[in-house]
């Protein structure tokens, strides 16, 4: 779509001036439809164009058109005497982003950086206003009043002694603004000032009131689509015409009363107009670009339409207007008075080689060749041309192979230059990046802004989305940036992309969350089903043997301790008469004791001599205890052998 700062009408609405992606400006005839002159300015490719204003009044016997560029400087360009008038530099490396006219003698710029320089045309003198608000658009009124707008709009007031005054605030667009015009008064009936205002993809145009006590809007016109492009008509009886034109193409017409009093409900349209291609079985749209009010006795409105940048002009009334209305026209094409295109042949000599496709077969060495008197021009016999264009060479025995190729360039723009669906789409669904990247620098400039069109309408568009278009996307922007960063409309070239890209990032966290919850959820379910599997695979033992007594031992002993039989007992018993008494007895048994506990409590008055002779007691007691046992033994003796002597 082209942009509206672009594009300007004269102020008769008889030429058209339009500044293209290549920079160079023309100049259309309205009536005629014939494209009448071309320029393009010396350093068109560092300072690109960024918009263009004719001047509201001729300047003796020419008119002036003002071309503001990238770089910070405004061109003055005559074109009836094809020549640059002045060259104003307003700052250095800030864009200009809106020009417009003080009558014909007085100019005024706005760069990026938000700064106003009035520019005496005749002195090439200069005025320069800091900074007061923020602007990308504005508009005139009188000779004195200025307003900029951005998001929100200041309306300026310059005084005699310098500067300027803010008047009045409005709230503006929740977007960035674009494009505003102010309303023309055929008849003085009030001081109010009356002008339009649009944004980057919004639906609604704002008209505003400069008397209008509140910072809102005085009425609202709403589009179903978003407004590329607009125009409105002088006012009259206090009665407004205006035309939107929408980004597919389509013209929307509405008519209000201002008197001042605010509308708080959206003014709806009262036609649409769109216009259909009458050699395509479709009915493709021709986009509708721009309009013109003519402010005549029949309320007629130019109507331009556009396609491959030749322009198409049709003039018709308004009140023809009523509905939907859709015109059949012819596909614009080309007048004998556009010269943009030479075909140069070349010569083709004896050293001259014939280069054919890459899957054609190799030509023989040694070529017929047939010369001419008069030029000594070789040329190529018809069946040699016909053997190198043919994908079947004669002489081939090879047959049903597909050529092989290491790029698609040929292809490639083969699909662009017919708009092939079909073919377009064999091209983009190679995903390897290798042949991607070897195709698309092997495109010449021309074609990378007609490729980025295509892949948008393919990643946007209805139906499968495949991944491979974002890797063509990525090469072209690789191997292409430095042209794409000449291109004038190069942010709306790329704004499809920029946009899905992200409102792919919006739900990117809510995506992730829903990823990572399924995957949990089917992680458990391929846990379940192994589990399932295992157990039917898993044999079934034949017999299964229980010792229920040893069980309830071990579940007895668990819970009261360890157990011990009555044989248990009688063998402690034993071990306990041969080997004495244990600690624990003898320290019970002293306990019992008399003296034991007399001892015991008087144990801390016991002296070393004391427990000495207590032991040496103790070792007589126990060698007396042994002679006793050594006697009861040799009687015992004794009387075995007497009885065998009795016997």
């Amino acid at each position: 779509m082209t942009k509206s700062k672009l594009l300007c009408f004269s102020p008769g609405g008889e030429k058209l001036a339009h500044s293209g992606p290549d920079g160079v400006l023309r100049i259309w005839n309205t009536t005629s439809g014939d494209l009448e002159h071309e320029y393009q300015p010396a350093e068109h490719l560092k300072a690109t164009t960024s918009c263009i204003k004719y001047s509201n009044k001729n300047v003796g016997s020419h008119s002036l058109i003002a071309m503001g560029t990238l770089a910070g400087t405004i061109l003055l360009y005559s074109a009836e005497e094809a020549e640059v008038k002045a060259t104003f530099e307003h700052s250095t490396n800030q864009a200009i982003m809106d020009v417009a006219w003080f009558g014909s003698d007085r100019l005024v710029s706005l760069a990026r950086d938000s700064t106003v320089v009035i520019w005496d045309v005749e002195t090439e003198k200069k005025d320069v206003i800091e900074k007061v608000c923020e602007g990308t658009a504005m508009c005139l009124f009188g000779k004195k009043t200025i307003v900029l707008g951005s998001y929100k709009i200041q309306v300026l007031m310059q005084q005699n002694s310098g500067g300027v005054k803010v008047k009045h605030g409005f709230t503006g667009h929740a977007t960035l603004i674009t494009k505003m015009l102010s309303i023309r008064k055929r008849e003085k009936t009030s001081s109010d000032q009356y002008f339009v205002s649009s944004s980057v993809d919004d639906r609604f145009i704002y008209a505003w009131s400069t008397g209008n006590n509140t910072e809102g809007p005085i009425c609202s016109f709403m589009v179903k689509d978003t407004v590329s492009n607009m125009a409105v008509s002088d006012l009259q009886d206090s009665s407004l015409t205006l035309a939107a034109v929408t980004h597919k193409g389509a013209l929307v017409l509405f008519t209000h009363h201002l008197n001042g009093n605010v509308s708080a409900k959206a003014i709806k349209p009262v036609g649409t107009l769109q216009i259909h291609n009458a050699t395509d079985k479709k009915k493709a749209v021709i986009p509708i670009v721009a309009a013109y009010f003519c402010n005549d006795s029949e309320n007629s409105i130019i109507v331009v339409y556009n396609r491959a940048s030749v322009f198409t002009f049709e003039r018709m009334s308004i009140e023809k207007i009523v509905g939907s209305q859709v015109l059949i026209r012819a596909e614009p094409t080309t007048t004998k008075s556009i010269s943009l295109l030479k075909t140069v042949t070349p010569e083709v000599t004896k050293e001259a080689a014939m280069v054919g496709p890459l899957h054609t077969a190799e030509k023989s060495a040694k070529v017929k060749r047939k010369r001419s008197n008069e030029d000594n021009v070789a040329s190529l016999p018809m069946e040699e041309r016909l053997n190198v264009l043919a994908l079947e060479p004669s002489g081939s025995k090879e047959t049903g192979r597909s050529p092989a190729s290491n790029d698609f360039a040929q292809l490639l723009l083969q699909g662009l230059h017919s708009k092939d669906q079909n073919i377009l789409r064999s091209v983009f669904d190679r995903g390897d990046m290798k042949v991607i990247n070897r195709t698309v620098r092997r495109l010449p400039v021309q074609a990378v802004v007609p490729l980025i069109e295509q892949l948008s309408v393919a990643i946007l568009g209805k139906g499968h989305k495949n991944a491979n278009h974002v890797k063509w996307v990525r090469s072209v922007l690789y191997n292409h940036m430095s042209h794409l960063t000449t291109v004038p409309d190069r942010q709306e070239l790329m704004q499809s992309f920029f946009n899905i890209s992200a409102a792919r990032m919006s739900t990117f966290s809510q995506v992730t969350q829903l990823h990572a919850r399924l995957d949990l959820m089917l992680t458990h379910v391929a846990a379940r089903q192994q589990e399932v599997k295992q157990k039917d695979t898993e044999p079934e033992a034949l017999l299964v043997y229980r010792d229920e007594s040893s069980d309830e031992e071990d579940l007895m002993d668990n819970v009261l301790g360890v157990s011990e039989s009555e044989d248990n007992w009688d063998e402690m018993s034993d071990l306990t008469d041969l080997n004495g008494p244990t600690d624990e007895e003898t320290d019970m048994e002293v306990d019992n004791h008399p003296s034991g506990s007399k001892r015991k409590i008087n144990g801390d008055d016991l002296d070393e001599n004391d427990i000495d002779e207590e032991s040496s007691e103790d070792e007589e007691d126990d060698e007396d205890t042994e002679n006793e046992v050594d006697s009861d033994e040799e009687a015992d003796m004794n009387g075995d052998d007497s009885g065998d002597d009795v016997s």
